[in-house]
């Protein structure tokens, strides 16, 4: 503590009435004045520092609080390790007073700071104080600090005063422990390190070296150094008392964290009472793999060392016997991708003698139509029971068309048959579409005219000719048409349009019928494919028509196209290629 400071007898003269002034009669002014004039008189820090501390009071007092405000600031900044007669610190006793005067102007947010601030200077040790000294300092700004918490709302600054004072308070406990062992140890270790001063140098243990001294049921890391000769002999050795935690952060950590790590193990680091002290991201379970102790001068702490558990899935993958396993695998593999193709190979060939039955039985039926047809109209004919020459013409044309429907089911089969073998030979040559299509329509005009069909053909401009076996487009056309027909239900109109699109002619025929559900629309150009359960008991057909189009146009280098919706209708397109795009392929 420092010595009181000594008073000119002018000065304290002064001091004294302005002492009267203020707290006997409360002149404020006059005290003012008297404490000016005591401030004058002496040049110590000391007494200057009080004096100007008395003076910020009475200014407070008077309502001069800027004034105030600017004197403390003074002190606070010039008088920081200035201390009183009573041996306190200016700098905290001017920051705190500081602090109030904020509070009082309305400042609230800049009296949080002031007082934050102080209080974390008094945690950082800015001032040597007694512990008494310091508890009274730090339980007034604490109390500041907590009153102008409460009346203010959360905003970002607040908070942020409020975050670091939680911290601060947590920093204080934590160095009021490490104070309190400090204390212990000096008090409690003296016997001991002179002991071990002792046996060091006789030579017992070597000097120099660190070691774990226990005393007071706490351990203390210890580095004894040999002090040097001087003119009085021996000074006696140096110590150093090692940070524990940073030794446990800082070296130890790191330490494991690169060599444990490697070995994809878990680790942890046991004190003498069995509590973890480290541990690795992942907390190792179960009983060590591993267990070891550091070297004789580091604390008597244990590492384990746990190696990772195995799932059983990678034993099995990793072990000696997963050869077997994944022969075992490969096997069944084979066995079940052999059984999936057999069963599909078995129920396609279910499927196609189901479809080649069907396809029997509707031909069979195809055939046996016409055929009776043709024989009862000529057994009439051939008896002379048809007296009149306007039916037997009638029954020519009869004998005519159903001559013709089994002509093109028989070409439909045996150009098929030849196409799937590879023998069907196409002779192409450039040909018109527009008359192809209008001797198309003529012929399937007049063969459906007493249905009272209406087939209607819109060419949108003059088409470019295409290379094409004519005959083979021809009957594709047809067996559109054909179709349009059949499934039209009750509408009676068919639509042709033929356009250019780019490099291609397109034939498109549209009809208002039945339609195809769109599950089945991929399925139409299936061989023997007809459609669903209603269609086929409706009407009567071979499948072969739309499987014979698709692959014509295909092998002239086109494709065929179809739009459809169940009730709607549908329309399928023929796209060929024109003659110079053709000949360039």
């Amino acid at each position: 503590r420092p010595p009181a400071p000594s008073w000119p007898g002018s000065a304290a003269a002064e001091l004294r009435a302005a002492q009267d002034l203020e707290f006997r009669q409360q002149r404020y002014p006059q005290a003012l004045a008297a404490y000016g004039r005591a401030l004058e008189a002496v040049a110590a820090r000391e007494a200057r520092g009080e004096i100007l501390l008395a003076i910020s009071r009475v200014q407070r007092k008077a309502g001069s609080l800027q004034a105030a405000i600017g004197v403390c600031e003074t002190l606070s900044r010039d008088y920081v390790q200035v201390r009183t007669a009573a041996g306190i610190p200016l700098g905290p006793t001017a920051t705190l007073e500081l602090g109030s005067l904020h509070l009082e102007t309305g400042d609230s947010l800049q009296a949080l700071a002031t007082d934050v601030e102080l209080y974390g200077s008094l945690v950082g040790g800015a001032w040597a104080l007694e512990r008494a000294q310091f508890d009274f300092i730090a339980a007034e700004v604490r109390e500041a600090i907590t009153r102008i918490l409460s009346g203010m709302s959360s905003v970002d600054q607040v908070q942020a005063h409020s975050d670091s004072f939680a911290e601060l308070r947590e920093e204080e406990g934590a160095r009021r422990i490490r104070t309190e062992r400090l204390h212990a140890f000096q008090e409690r270790a003296g016997g001991e390190l002179h002991a071990r001063r002792i046996r060091s140098t006789s030579g017992v243990d070597g000097a120099g070296r660190t070691f774990v001294l226990e005393s007071g049921g706490e351990l203390y890391l210890i580095s004894l150094l040999p002090g040097g000769e001087g003119d009085e002999g021996d000074e006696g050795p140096w110590g150093l008392l090692l940070d524990g935690d940073h030794l446990r952060d800082g070296v130890l950590l790191p330490a494991l964290e690169e060599h444990a790590g490697r070995a994809a193990a878990g680790w942890v680091v046991r004190g003498r009472g069995g509590g973890s002290i480290l541990a690795s991201d992942e907390a190792p379970v179960g009983s060590g793999t591993l267990t070891t102790t550091f070297s004789e001068d580091f604390p008597p702490w244990l590492l384990a060392l746990h190696e990772e558990p195995q799932s059983p899935y990678r034993r099995l993958f990793l072990s000696s016997q997963s050869v077997y396993f994944y022969m075992f695998l490969l096997i069944a593999s084979i066995l079940v991708f052999g059984l999936i193709l057999t069963i599909r190979a078995v129920s396609h060939e279910l499927e196609l003698a189901r479809m080649k039955s069907d396809f029997v039985s509707t031909v069979s039926h195809e055939f046996k139509s016409p055929l009776t047809s043709i024989r009862q109209l000529a057994e009439m004919l051939q008896a002379g029971r048809v007296p009149s020459q306007e039916r037997r013409q009638e029954y020519y044309g009869v004998l005519v068309e159903q001559s013709s429907r089994l002509s093109a089911l028989v070409a439909n089969i045996l150009d098929l048959a030849r196409m799937e073998e590879g023998k069907k030979e196409f002779r192409f040559e450039l040909s018109d579409v527009e008359a192809l299509l209008e001797e198309v329509l003529s012929t399937t005009r007049h063969r459906v005219s007493h249905t009272g069909f209406a087939i209607q053909c819109v060419v949108d401009e003059p088409l470019p000719r295409v290379m094409a076996d004519r005959d083979a487009i021809s009957q594709a056309v047809s067996n559109l048409l054909d179709n349009a027909v059949k499934y039209s239900g009750e509408a009676r109109s068919v639509n042709v349009r033929a356009f250019v699109s780019d490099t291609w002619v397109t034939v498109a025929v549209e009809d208002f019928g039945v339609g195809i559900p769109g599950e089945e629309i991929d399925r139409v150009f299936d061989r023997f494919y007809r459609g669903g359960d209603a269609l086929t008991r409706s009407v009567k057909g071979s499948g072969l028509g739309l499987t014979l189009v698709k692959q014509v146009v295909e092998a002239h280098g086109g494709e065929v196209q179809v739009e459809s919706a169940p009730d709607h209708g549908s329309t399928f397109s023929i796209r060929l290629p024109t003659a110079k795009e053709e000949s360039r392929a």
